[in-house]
């Protein structure tokens, strides 16, 4: 489809709705444990996505940067990008590095590709027992958990490029646990803690319940401190199922799929009653275990709060700015309590690409009775007058989102709750 060109003196009004695929990437990478992304790119990018993310996580966040000069457009930037890697290894030694291009990469024309393959080959004792990935994150193309799910599917595909020629033997009572960029540590933690409940091993890539929830530990280190050991994750290879949330991560469940036979099944979000009975239904059947009475219990909350919460729900118009997977699950979640309509608040890819904002003046938001949505929609928000419920990323104002918990039936009770409380009160109530 050819866009016209039409002149104007309005400025564009730039506001970014949500995250760019080089944050997607940068965010996967902390869920791995001793890791370390250099951002290809402008000077001041890799501070520019450590700042956001040291906003919302207010955690230490692994990146730095390879600042593009003058000359390497010129002369080619292969000094750096060696320089970096060498300068990586000498000193904090990571287990995995990944050089990630962005937009000014494809601008320069640089081919990491082969500058890093050239760099391996001439080291490759360097980086026997190591990880090193190179991955295209242009941020001017696709979203945050595309630049999230490339990562992880890179990261598999160098686990599996490097595996022993004999299959590994395989565990029933071990499962691969996918996780979307939609889902906050907390809810990471939650996850893991129900399928332990079930007597059953799970391998998290990437495990930011691990990375980005609190380390009061001393000295500096510009690896990341938590997330899953690189030993670790290569046991993934022999786990005897795989569970993706998210579709964003079902083509990393595939490749797992197709060349160990490990079959998978993909989860929204595991958000609301009946995606999370599925879920426990699930676990139940694959493990031969009971659910815990603490389980039920917390079954029979979700249902009383459903039960107080129906009148404040039904009818009501909810617009959201948000990732595609983050938009599923919320919408499969709000259409058991009653919602009149879920609605993104950008319909079409191509107003999402110019922002403008007379693409907001439709009745679904004009008629919205909560704007769903990070911190960068907040002001949009208040303009229209339509209560805001601050959610996904990034989160700036406010302490403990990321341990925030909207998974599972305790946290869809919380969830409900919370969106419930600001529906009957027409404003957040921060206590």
């Amino acid at each position: 489809m050819s866009i016209p060109f039409r002149s104007s003196d309005e400025p564009l009004p730039d506001n970014l709705l949500l995250g760019n695929q080089t944050i997607g990437g940068v965010l996967a990478l902390q869920g791995i444990y001793r890791s370390l992304p250099l951002l290809h790119g402008g000077s001041g990018c890799a501070e520019a996505i450590r700042t956001v993310m040291s906003r919302h996580f207010r955690e230490p966040v692994s990146i730095q940067n390879i600042s593009i000069q003058d000359a390497d457009v010129i002369l080619g930037g292969n000094n750096a990008v060696c320089e970096a890697l060498q300068h990586a290894i000498a000193g904090d030694n990571p287990d995995v590095i990944a050089i990630i291009g962005t937009s000014l990469t494809v601008a320069a024309r640089e081919d990491l590709e082969e500058i890093t393959k050239r760099y391996l080959d001439e080291n490759l004792q360097a980086f026997e027992d190591k990880l090193l990935l190179t991955l295209s994150l242009p941020d001017g193309e696709g979203s945050m958990e595309s630049g999230y799910a490339q990562v992880v599917q890179s990261v598999i595909e160098e686990i599996l490029r490097s595996r022993p020629k004999a299959l590994p033997k395989k565990h029933r009572n071990r499962i691969n646990l996918l996780p979307g960029p939609h889902l906050t540590p907390g809810d990471v933690m939650e996850l893991k803690e129900i399928i332990a409940s079930f007597g059953m091993e799970v391998i998290v890539l990437p495990d930011l319940s691990s990375s980005l929830t609190g380390h009061l530990l001393t000295g500096h280190t510009s690896l990341s401190r938590g997330g899953v050991p690189l030993d670790y994750l290569k046991e993934m290879l022999g786990s005897g199922f795989t569970v993706a949330v998210g579709r964003c991560m079902e083509p990393s469940a595939k490749l797992l799929r197709k060349e160990l036979n490990i079959p998978y099944r993909v989860f929204q979000g595991i958000t609301g009653l009946q995606e999370t009975d599925e879920f426990f239904q699930f676990l139940l059947e694959l493990s031969g275990n009971e659910v815990q009475v603490k389980y039920r219990w917390q079954r029979q909350f979700l249902l009383d709060c459903m039960l107080d919460t129906c009148s404040t729900f039904r009818g009501k118009r909810i617009v959201a700015a948000l990732e595609a997977d983050h938009l599923r699950s919320l919408s499969q979640w709000l259409s058991e309590v009653g919602v009149k309509s879920f609605e993104p608040v950008f319909s079409s890819p191509l107003s999402a690409q110019i922002h403008d904002r007379r693409i907001l003046e439709q009745e679904p938001v004009q008629a919205a009775d909560l704007w769903v949505g990070s911190s960068y929609s907040e002001s949009m928000a208040e303009e229209w007058g339509i209560p805001f419920i601050p959610f996904g990323f990034p989160v700036f104002n406010r302490f403990g989102s990321s341990f925030q918990v909207s998974v599972g039936y305790r946290g869809t009770a919380e969830l409900l709750n919370y969106f419930g409380n600001v529906l009957l009160n027409g404003r957040e109530i921060i206590r």
